[in-house]
């Protein structure tokens, strides 16, 4: 008997196009069962984050716009990622939160480090791609590839025009809040098993778009080491001093501060009982997985009773017609 419900329960996650894979912990979390296709997802997803923030930021210093604006773009750019590739990998998009994730054991850590790698190296392509279209940029701006990157690259010690210089304890101090707004929200935004909640894209958003308008006076926003690894290089490659020697503080600081934020999370979801805590999301599980279907049927259904009447207006024009 025990058996068939576990049949029935890995059928059911199949037909909802996920995986239910073991954690450490014996729970399951629900993404893709290709490998390769999680691994892509991570990498298309980074890129075209990392590629609209970064443009953006050219854009809007060029027409001299609040940075504001800047929190927006991010705000869009994570929402509309997360909303379409949440469900195949989980939309982390940055190694800290795929570090959050395996510390709470709601990723594998091979899968943390897979993601972390095609996170990394969608931002070098993506940086790399705007490093290309920089070169086509109009010479009447009067701006030269290293003002472009003194501008794009994280720093805390930066000549860039729009940027505050501040100290090493002051930009630490700043990432960390950052990075905690961005955690805060990212972990709510998931179940105890992984699986995004439906509010996903929407919670992690607005962690990063909060963060970005907070810190891109000062360090331009290097919560995502993804993205400050590819900018990095690009602007060393660009002859930005300085950007390579100051990387090491956007990795270490987002992920002490994942570290953290998955610490409290887990000791948050353990109080109480455990078995009422699984219940109860096991119950909200069911009223999302629910809600969703009734929609989808309620789509289809409408879609049914629209193809039929455009049938009967056919048959209706053809028998004039005759």
């Amino acid at each position: 008997m025990k058996k068939r419900a576990q049949e029935a329960e890995a059928a059911r996650g199949r037909k909802e196009g996920g995986e239910q894979s073991p954690s450490p912990s014996g729970e399951k979390f629900y993404f893709s069962s290709r490998k390769w296709l999680r691994i892509l997802t991570e990498f298309v997803g980074t890129y075209f984050v990392v590629f609209t923030i970064m443009a953006a930021t050219c854009w809007i210093t060029l027409t001299s716009l609040s940075p504001v604006y800047l929190g927006i773009v991010a705000f869009c750019a994570y929402a509309g990622a997360a909303a379409v590739f949440q469900k195949i990998s989980g939309a982390h998009f940055n190694p800290a939160v795929s570090f959050a994730m395996a510390l709470s054991a709601r990723l594998s850590w091979l899968d943390a480090l897979y993601y972390a790698i095609a996170q990394v190296v969608g931002a070098i392509a993506a940086s790399g791609t705007l490093f290309g279209l920089l070169k086509f940029m109009p010479s009447d701006l009067n701006v030269t590839p290293q003002q472009w990157w003194e501008l794009l690259a994280n720093t805390f010690d930066s000549s860039a025009s729009d940027r505050i210089k501040v100290g090493l304890g002051f930009a630490i101090v700043i990432e960390l809040i950052s990075t905690f707004i961005v955690m805060a929200l990212v972990l709510k935004g998931v179940h105890s098993n992984g699986k995004p909640r439906r509010s996903y894209f929407f919670l992690s958003a607005l962690g990063y778009g909060t963060a970005t308008i907070l810190a891109s006076f000062f360090t331009g926003g290097g919560f995502n080491p993804a993205k400050a690894t590819g900018a990095a290089i690009m602007g060393a490659a660009a002859g930005v001093p300085g950007v390579g020697v100051e990387l090491w503080m956007f990795w270490i600081i987002p992920l002490l501060c994942a570290a953290v934020c998955a610490l409290i999370n887990t000791i948050f979801c353990g109080l109480g009982n455990p078995k009422d805590k699984i219940k109860k999301e096991a119950g909200a599980e069911k009223v999302e997985e629910e809600e969703e279907e009734e929609a989808e049927n309620s789509l289809w259904e409408a879609q049914k009773e629209l193809k039929a009447q455009d049938e009967v207006g056919t048959e209706e024009e053809g028998s004039k017609k005759e």
